[in-house]
């Protein structure tokens, strides 16, 4: 008769691909919030132009200054709703906050590892370098150091996932707002 394997023996171990599917992954998420980004600027600036409010806004080179050029339009087009400009102001914060992580997983050079527990595959981590000299990126010795780079230097596929989850997250509370924003100020036919 065949031996139930063991509880540890079931864990689910990602492979190389499916690791590289969640950097896909994050970064598509990423890009949904600068399309939200883009139309809740033009719901407080140029409402009935959605081609001039993105040309602006694309234009401006930087998250942060993207963000504050959209706390200016927001102020001035919702001037006589001080709560809606508070739900932008926190919006724009955490956007600021959020691309932080963004920039971890976008910007620098991108280094694979693969994890072994003795001859066991384990799961493949990426290791974010930035420059020649730093080749081979930072490196950990124990569980303590490794979860002090994940995030930062080092991102797996869970790691990753948690990101595209709140990439997708934000998208959505962006979304919410600037649909609050124009509902709010639709034109009164008739």
């Amino acid at each position: 008769m065949a031996k139930i394997p063991d509880k540890e023996d079931l864990i689910f171990r990602p492979t190389r691909d499916e690791t590289y599917i969640a950097f896909a992954a994050a970064v598509d998420s990423w890009s949904k919030v600068e399309w939200q980004m883009m139309f809740l600027f033009n719901s407080v600036s140029t409402p009935t132009d959605l081609n001039k409010s993105g040309s602006i806004l694309l234009s401006i080179i930087g998250i942060q200054a993207q963000l504050r050029v959209i706390e200016a339009a927001a102020r001035s087009h919702l001037r006589k709703d001080p709560d809606l400009l508070k739900d932008v102001e926190r919006t724009t914060e955490k956007i600021g906050k959020k691309a932080t992580i963004r920039n971890r997983i976008i910007h620098g050079r991108w280094n694979e590892t693969h994890c072994f527990n003795g001859a066991e595959y384990q799961h493949t981590e990426l290791i974010r370098t930035f420059s020649a000299e730093q080749i081979f990126g930072p490196t950990y010795s124990t569980e303590q150091e490794r979860k002090a780079l994940l995030g930062k230097f080092l991102f797996d596929k869970s790691e990753l996932d948690k990101a595209a989850e709140m990439f997708e997250h934000l998208s959505n509370t962006i979304f919410n707002l600037q649909f609050r924003i124009v509902s709010g100020f639709a034109p009164i036919v008739g």
